[in-house]
């Protein structure tokens, strides 16, 4: 078993809930009949991202195996040690796979997911809420990119500006924050989508000022 499978399996384990997004807040004895569970049904899991802060892990996988979605399924792990019904795992990953999915943690007010008013994260949501296209794209990296929950991935402006011209329609994105898991390099938004499903939105700040990446996963 590889490194990647066999870390997954023992971190999930050794908690006393599962969030799943097939069945709710489940075991991780029940989790094992889950679809998403890093079994032997996967040929291979292989970890690509991790961030941690405030007590929390959060870790992006990418699930691939015959049974799976191409090129591959990707699948996120927000472990909170100190969640109030014991150590729990959030799991989030292709929203094709569960039409609906109930609600998770409660919405709070005030909260933004940038540090200061000099992160990049401030200038791409002020953009993003104005509806400043441009200004938007021009905030990303030359080589940065949009990976939708499907795996389907948009880089570069040219690209981005497809995705986003489809995403923002006339009136901009407005999300519901719940948490914010921020090491520095990486801000995880545990938040509501406008359609009012509970998802993760990965941010990955670039080494010159941009924004080089974001992930979402519902």
């Amino acid at each position: 078993m590889e490194a990647s499978r066999a870390k997954l399996i023992e971190t999930l384990k050794a908690l006393s809930w599962v969030n799943d997004p097939f069945s709710g807040l489940i075991t991780p004895k029940d989790f094992e009949d889950s679809f998403l569970w890093p079994g032997e049904k996967w040929d291979s899991i292989e970890e690509s991202a991790q961030a941690s802060a405030d007590g929390r892990q959060v870790a992006e996988y990418r699930f691939m195996g015959p049974k799976g979605p191409k090129p591959f399924l990707p699948v996120a792990f927000v472990v909170d040690p100190a969640a109030s019904n014991g150590p729990t795992a959030y799991v989030y990953s292709d929203h094709h796979l569960v039409d609906d999915r109930g609600p998770i943690l409660t919405p709070v007010e005030g909260i933004k997911p940038w540090r200061s008013e000099d992160d990049v994260l401030y200038r791409y949501f002020q953009a993003l809420n104005g509806n400043r296209l441009e200004e938007v794209l021009s905030i990303f990296d030359e080589d940065g990119y949009f990976q939708h929950s499907n795996a389907e991935t948009f880089r570069g402006r040219d690209e981005l500006r497809t995705d986003f011209v489809k995403m923002m329609g006339e009136t901009g994105i407005r999300i519901q924050y719940c948490r914010f898991t921020d090491d520095g390099k990486t801000c995880v938004v545990e938040c509501y989508m406008p359609s009012g499903r509970p998802a993760i939105a990965v941010y990955e700040r670039g080494n010159t000022g941009g924004l080089h990446a974001v992930r979402i996963y519902l």
